[in-house]
């Protein structure tokens, strides 16, 4: 017995729902007059004593005294609805989650201390003396069970919706005072929970939800998300954020392993974040084998209670393509050769030139028949689109007419494509492209100012940002990666632009001989639109090929990371996206397929054709069917399968004419869900009970759930009165106020 039932003789829930009433009066506010007679009939009994000798302390004890004596003679009772016995139905529903077998003490998993509890409280027993009992266990799915013995605590996944839509498929027309709901409150499955409760909460039925675990276990370390690239092109790096979360552990070292089909690639040491707190490390993955490659990433950490989810896997499917980059000079010049000898031994970059070599006449390198760009820089949308990156090199604006320089921007914005301007006395201000629409997808300012370039020596300095990202990593480890940089020759010039935009990236700076010179941006980035844009403001980084030894491949490696990066994310006409890369056996697949012309303007009529194959090698069609929401977009759904990875591909078609093919695939995995951020979710039982008109316990209160559930309003309640005149903590403040009074009289020689 708790204290607050000794001195109060019930329960707070008592309390809680019960009405004040008087057996002698009609109403409990006619109590106030007697309570305001009370105060006078003190008043009265010590107006005739010296005034000198009392206070209003020693009046207010006495009004106590006789408000606690009135209160008890007035016979006071609790008016509260109780169900009759066996008259109602009453829920218990029980998580049957993989979650419920965690140790977080390290000794007695959650269903056996909920087990324990069961039996020392004599839960059902005492349930069933009041009640019709019926009980549920749930996880994915929900049904009934006849006996509690039958919880297996193996279910993937915790979906609490499935509990509330059965128990109204099944109770719906018996009268059910109430739903114990037993859990850890990990709830990682539903999609209409709140739709789903509102249908019992219409009918006033309370949640007495009941919390198993803690909302704070002790030690535990997890991998949370993985952010990986879907796509990637052959012989790239991947940058991967691996986002990491612990309890227990700050400040305190773990390692982070990188695996490939249990080969192991990659070892990092992490520092773990805060209790509850998120950190993030980036891992950089080379790609050199073509197809899905499943990489698996773990933390271990000594100590860890819940070893389960300290692995998540990452699907990256590695292509073979070769995307078109047309780079277009004004000039010949030595970044003009340079760059084109850098990218000659490119498997996947295709590079192709576009050489002013006199008025209207033009030098082409890299294409594929002798139509390709005989009049020059395309004039029509889909001979443009048909590049995935583009490059300004040392052309001035008015090259280019008003609508190709407006196509420019289409082909960032709405195409997806990566756009680069490259330093040069033609380029950026020297090119009059402040006023112009390139000025808007370019990550620089430019002002009319600075038209001349810049000719000075300047040391390259990579910022703090440039030091993480993958484009400026020439080596994995950061202080060789430093010195690498540090070592290479300086530029001779720049163009000088105001500053970078809100919103882009730079990479690198300039720190110019000429102090007068400030330190210019020389490398920056943004998105903008569908795509990408990036400036490169000096037109001589050929100087670190010529001035190295000639077997240094700093230079190559520079620019096929720099052009690789430009067009990593340009998208095809037709693609082909899922809603993650792993999915549980029999979860949802969702395909969305983009459909787009060669000139990528949306297609509404095209008929998108699947195909999936197995990991038995076994291949189905599928039909996509437009969405008849959004321009271009065709989706299907599929269940997932056996385990292991499905390789898709899609087509789509207007007519005769292909639209386009693109592959992708996703991963079948029975992952243990269950274990990641399975913490107690103590808040959302609570605001399920409050919600209901119901209440929250701690698994050490089970007990008191049979008492507390039988006090509900409905058609198969009575009101019961419990009688309050004997209530313990009545009498003590009435030997309180007595004696407190009688030894203040004391003192003052009044007794």
């Amino acid at each position: 017995m708790s204290v607050f039932d000794f001195l109060f003789k019930y329960k707070p829930v008592v309390y809680e729902k019960g009405h004040l009433a008087f057996q002698l009066l009609a109403s409990p506010w006619l109590y106030i007059p007697f309570l305001l007679a009370a105060i006078a009939g003190a008043w009265y009994a010590y107006r005739t004593v010296n005034r000198e000798k009392w206070s209003a302390g020693m009046v207010a004890l006495r009004a106590a005294t006789f408000a606690i004596l009135l209160f008890i003679f007035l016979r006071p009772v609790l008016n509260i609805s109780t169900v009759l016995p066996q008259d109602s139905y009453l829920a218990v529903v029980i998580d049957n989650s993989e979650s419920m077998t965690i140790r977080e003490d390290g000794k007695e998993s959650r269903a056996e201390q909920l087990q324990k509890q069961f039996e020392a409280t004599t839960f059902f027993k005492r349930l069933n003396d009041k009640f019709r009992v019926r009980t549920y266990r749930f996880d994915k799915e929900a049904e009934r069970i006849d006996d509690p013995g039958r919880l297996t605590f193996a279910g993937k996944r915790t979906k609490l919706e499935s509990a509330t839509d059965l128990l109204t498929q099944e109770l719906s027309s018996v009268p059910l005072s109430g739903v114990v709901l037993i859990t850890d409150g990990v709830d990682n499955a539903s999609q209409q929970w709140t739709e789903s409760l509102a249908k019992l909460e219409t009918r006033k039925i309370p949640f007495y939800t009941v919390g198993v675990g803690s909302d704070r276990i002790a030690q535990d370390a997890e991998i949370v998300k993985i952010s990986a690239p879907r796509d990637m092109l052959k012989e790239s790096t991947a940058v991967v954020d691996v986002s990491l979360r612990s309890r227990g552990f700050a400040g305190r070292k773990a390692i982070l392993q990188v695996r490939e089909n249990d080969t192991l690639l990659k070892t990092e040491e992490v520092t773990l974040p805060a209790d509850g707190e998120i950190t993030e490390k980036t891992i950089d993955l080379p790609t050199k084998n073509e197809g899905s490659r499943l990489f698996s990433f773990s933390i271990q950490a000594q100590g860890d209670r819940i070893e389960q989810n300290n692995t998540l896997d990452s699907l990256i499917r590695i292509n073979n393509d070769h995307p078109q980059i047309l780079y277009i000079e004004g000039e010949p010049r030595w970044e003009f050769k340079f760059l084109r000898r850098a990218m000659q031994d490119d498997p996947n970059i295709k590079l192709i030139t576009l050489l002013r070599s006199s008025q209207n006449k033009f030098y082409r390198q890299g294409i594929d028949n002798e139509q390709m760009l005989a009049e020059g820089f395309p004039k029509k949308r889909d001979e443009l689109f048909g590049y995935k990156g583009l490059i300004f090199g040392s052309i001035e604006s008015t090259f280019f007419s008003q609508d190709q320089l407006n196509m420019v921007v289409d082909f960032v914005s709405s195409r997806g494509g990566g756009f680069m301007m490259l330093g040069g006395r033609n380029s950026f201000a020297g090119g009059r492209y402040q006023n112009s629409p390139i000025a808007d997808i370019l990550p620089v300012v430019m002002t009319a100012d600075d038209r001349v370039p810049v000719i000075d020596k300047l040391k390259m300095l990579i910022t703090d940002y440039g030091k993480s990202h993958p484009l400026m990593k020439l080596t994995p480890d950061a202080t060789a990666n430093q010195k690498m940089w540090n070592d290479l020759p300086p530029l001779s010039d720049f163009n000088k632009t105001l500053e970078a935009k809100a919103g882009s990236i730079v990479l690198a700076k300039g720190q110019a001989e000429s102090r007068n010179n400030g330190d210019p941006v020389l490398l920056a980035y943004q998105r903008y639109g569908r795509g990408r844009s990036m400036a490169f403001t000096s037109g001589s980084s050929w100087r670190w090929q010529m001035e190295m030894d000639h077997e240094d491949q700093t230079y190559e490696l520079f620019w096929k990371q720099i052009l690789r990066w430009l067009v990593s994310s340009s998208p095809d006409p037709v693609m082909l996206t899922t809603d993650k890369d792993t999915y549980l056996p029999g979860e949802a697949v969702n395909l969305l397929a983009e459909v787009s012309d060669k000139a990528f303007s949306r297609m509404n009529n095209a008929k998108v054709t699947g195909k999936i194959t197995d990991p038995s090698g076994n291949t189905e069609t599928i039909q996509f069917d437009w969405t008849g929401t959004s321009e271009g977009q065709y989706q299907t759904q599929l269940s997932a399968g056996v385990a292991g990875i499905y390789e898709l591909q899609v087509e789509a078609t207007q007519g005769t004419q292909s639209l386009g093919i693109h592959r992708t695939s996703f991963q079948v995995k029975d992952r243990p869900v269950e274990f990641y951020n399975a913490s107690l979710d103590a808040r959302l039982l609570e605001n399920i009970a409050s919600q209901t008109g119901g209440r929250y316990y701690p698994l050490s209160k089970l007990g008191d759930v049979p008492e507390d559930a039988q006090y509900v309003e409905g058609q198969s309640s009575f009101v019961e009165q419990k009688e309050l005149w004997d209530v313990p903590i009545l009498f003590i403040l009435l030997c309180l106020t007595l004696s407190g009074e009688w030894f203040w009289r004391k003192k003052k020689s009044l007794a």
